[in-house]
């Protein structure tokens, strides 16, 4: 393999990523083992690209892109373009010159590109947009005729074919068109149809044969339906009242327990109209008796008053065929079987919208000229399927030869990521809060799930919740922090979002992992977790102390209370105070020997020697905590990050230092700005501290060197000579 055909990588993050510039960088990819792509899965809806490339490359719709479904992309492309200059400059428009026709796919292409030239006005164009493509695709999914055989009411040509589409989608309900309304498709016709002749049928049975005023299913002849309807109305109530009179005759004294009980009507309020009205809807139609005879006349409840006279006149006495003042229990029986075959009939009615056309307007539409006029109309789908194929066949190429570099280049190397002036595909935006911006951001699905994961990083990560301008749409979004500090990041801060697209929504913290962000709070954190640890271990010992002192003063209190008076207290007590304060002296005078001890040796030593000492003993216990902390801080993987919102990454994404600094921002202020205040005196303070440490040290070495020493005494002549 030559140079120019070697595969190039680039090191970002420390891992090394294929470098995807050309159209002949994509056959490459086509030869690099998949264990060095940075991905090899990721969800369709984290990538920020075009939707319709991407459920081209999603072959099987299964929301996700993996590596297969890659290399099959790359390789149509390949093979439908004999030219690939295009792809290379990732234009969205696409050389009728640059087709390969000998291939099927670069066939068909070639036909409809021409077409839709020819149709707009530009038939000796050598090239095709793909905004002019789009425009034929609207046009053509917007016809009344759709690809799948949905047919709109406007698609017929003759008004009474038309009224039929529009009475069948008022009834059995539409399938969707592409246009965004509903039409009728074979489904639909063949339910309308069917519903009509089922009702149809149903309605037959209850008409009432020329000639004859009644039938078995019409006892009442014309009059049959209304009187049912007042049968209907008061069957319950008369079943109730001949059910009452039968427990009379049993037993009589079964008549007190019919209605209200006393203890009910004593918490009622009779002044309550309504109050007496719910009494009376409750109550028999009339006092139940032993002959189980119903008046129907004014002797009845008269809150069933109208209904009663109505049952009478249009039911009962027609049902019976003579004046009925009273009801018995043998008549109403007569009766019941009088409507029971209307009832059934009822009962046997199809359960169809098509009974608002009318028994008329249904007959005349099962005739056969209706039904061949839309299947003709739903047969001519299959022809605006082939169009639409071709077209939607011219828009995959054009977006394969925009966008297959791009997405490239977010899937098998990741160089937009590790660049300050690009956004990766799958970034979703800037959080600005807390005074910084937050540049890295990724939906997530599953928070729970997701930080799972992600606490995997050893990052500090921000979810928050986005919410729109109009409120219509939530996301929740990841976002690792960087560089600098906690600062007042807290659960339900608020802040602003602003999208790849300039849009911005509402911003709010609702969960944070935190870990370290930088050096300071990686060494800063040993010594937390213990200060923490000793403070609720304090904290604890205090609340058991105070709850033991509690509970000795409430015993105290009760001892007193009982106990006679104390005895006077004995000689030894003052013993013992002696000894409490003997121990105390030898306390203070052993600290005191130890200080005097320690300020001695300091005194002898030199003040270098101090320092080196100091800087040693700080340096014992800082230099594994610093390196555990860049160890730490080294670790952190964005890779965690995404893998949480469902890619499956192969390398792993450490942080560059200009990546930190790009991904947390605090923006400086506008230059030649006035009245901002800086912060020079931190600096001043750190001086004057330093020199003050270094002066201490030279006064310390030159008081020593000016106090005068002791001379060491020399014995005496006489006492050297040893007595004779």
């Amino acid at each position: 393999m030559s140079d120019r055909d070697s595969m190039m990588f680039v090191r970002y993050g420390r891992s090394y990523h294929l470098k995807i510039e050309t159209a002949q960088d994509l056959d490459r990819i086509l030869e690099l083992n998949e264990a060095h792509w940075v991905a090899t899965g990721a969800p369709v809806d984290t990538l920020g690209c075009d939707p319709v490339f991407l459920s081209h490359v999603d072959s099987d719709r299964n929301g996700r892109i993996l590596c297969y479904e890659m290399k099959d992309a790359i390789r149509w492309l390949n093979d439908v373009l004999r030219d690939r200059r295009g792809v290379t400059d990732r234009r969205t428009s696409l050389r009728l010159g640059a087709i390969d026709t000998d291939h099927e796919d670069g066939k068909r292409i070639h036909q409809s590109a021409s077409k839709i030239l020819k149709q707009s006005g530009v038939a000796d164009a050598d090239k095709i947009t793909l905004k002019q493509v789009r425009r034929i695709k609207q046009k053509v999914e917007g016809t009344p005729v759709s690809e799948a055989g949905v047919v709109l009411p406007e698609a017929s040509a003759d008004p009474e074919a038309k009224q039929f589409l529009v009475d069948v989608l008022a009834t059995v309900g539409g399938a969707a068109h592409p246009s965004g309304k509903q039409g009728v498709g074979r489904e639909q016709l063949d339910k309308f149809l069917s519903d009509a002749d089922a009702y149809l049928a149903w309605h037959a049975r209850g008409e009432i044969p020329e000639g004859e005023t009644k039938t078995e299913i019409m006892p009442l002849g014309e009059d049959t339906a209304s009187a049912f309807e007042a049968f209907s109305a008061l069957r319950n109530k008369v079943d109730q009242y001949f059910a009452q009179c039968r427990a009379i005759a049993l037993d009589e004294t079964l008549a007190r327990r019919i209605g209200p009980r006393d203890v009910e009507l004593d918490s009622m309020d009779f002044d309550d109209p309504a109050v007496i009205e719910q009494v009376l809807k409750d109550a028999p139609l009339a006092k139940p008796t032993v002959e189980r005879t119903l008046p129907l006349d004014d002797r009845t409840n008269p809150y069933y008053a109208e209904r009663l006279e109505e049952f009478r006149t249009r039911a009962v006495e027609p049902a019976l065929g003579e004046p009925t003042p009273m009801l018995t229990e043998a008549d109403w029986r007569k009766v019941e079987a009088t409507f029971g075959a209307h009832q059934r009939w009822l009962e046997e009615k199809p359960d169809d919208a098509v009974e608002k056309l009318g028994p008329q307007k249904l007959r005349t539409y099962l005739n056969r000229k209706y039904r061949t006029a839309v299947e003709a109309l739903i047969a001519e789908s299959a022809n605006t399927a082939f169009v639409l194929d071709n077209i939607r066949l011219t828009e995959k190429l054009i977006l394969y030869q925009a966008y297959m570099i791009a997405l490239a280049n977010n899937f098998v190397s990741f160089p937009d990521l590790y660049h300050e002036e690009r956004r990766a595909m799958f970034e979703m935006g800037t959080l600005v809060c807390d005074g910084r911006r937050f540049n890295m951001s990724v939906k997530t699905g599953d928070r729970a799930a997701h930080a799972s994961v992600a606490g995997t990083s050893n990052m500090f990560v921000i979810y928050a919740e986005i919410t729109s301008r109009d409120g219509k749409e939530k996301l929740e979004v990841a976002i690792p922090v960087t560089s600098g500090g906690k600062g007042n990041l807290c659960v339900g801060k608020r802040g602003l979002f602003v999208d790849t697209q300039g849009d911005e929504w509402d911003a709010k913290i609702v969960q944070i992992i935190e870990n370290p962000i930088s050096l300071g709070e990686a060494l800063a954190s040993p010594f937390q977790r213990i200060g923490r640890a000793l403070t609720g271990k304090i904290e604890a010992i205090t609340a058991q102390a105070e709850k033991k002192l509690d509970t000795a003063a409430t015993a105290a209190v009760t001892q007193v209370q009982a106990a006679p008076a104390p005895a006077p207290a004995k000689g030894g007590g003052g013993l013992m105070a002696g000894g409490l304060l003997m121990g105390g002296g030898v306390a203070v005078a052993a600290l005191g020997t130890a200080l005097a001890y320690i300020t001695k040796t300091l005194a002898a030593l030199d003040y270098s020697t101090i320092i080196i000492g100091v800087v040693v003993a700080v340096l014992a216990v800082m230099l594994p905590i610093s390196i555990v902390a860049i160890l730490k801080l080294r670790r952190r993987d964005l890779s965690a990050i995404l893998e949480g919102s469902g890619w499956a990454i192969n390398a792993r994404m450490r942080l560059s230092r200009r990546q930190r600094r790009f991904f947390t921002q605090r923006p400086r202020y506008p230059a030649g700005a006035t009245g901002i205040r800086r912060r020079w005196w931190i600096l001043v303070v750190v001086a004057a501290v330093i020199a003050a440490i270094i002066a201490l040290g030279v006064i310390f070495d030159w008081h020593r060197g000016k106090a005068p020493t002791t001379p060491t005494p020399k014995p005496a002549a006489g006492a050297a000579a040893a007595p004779e």
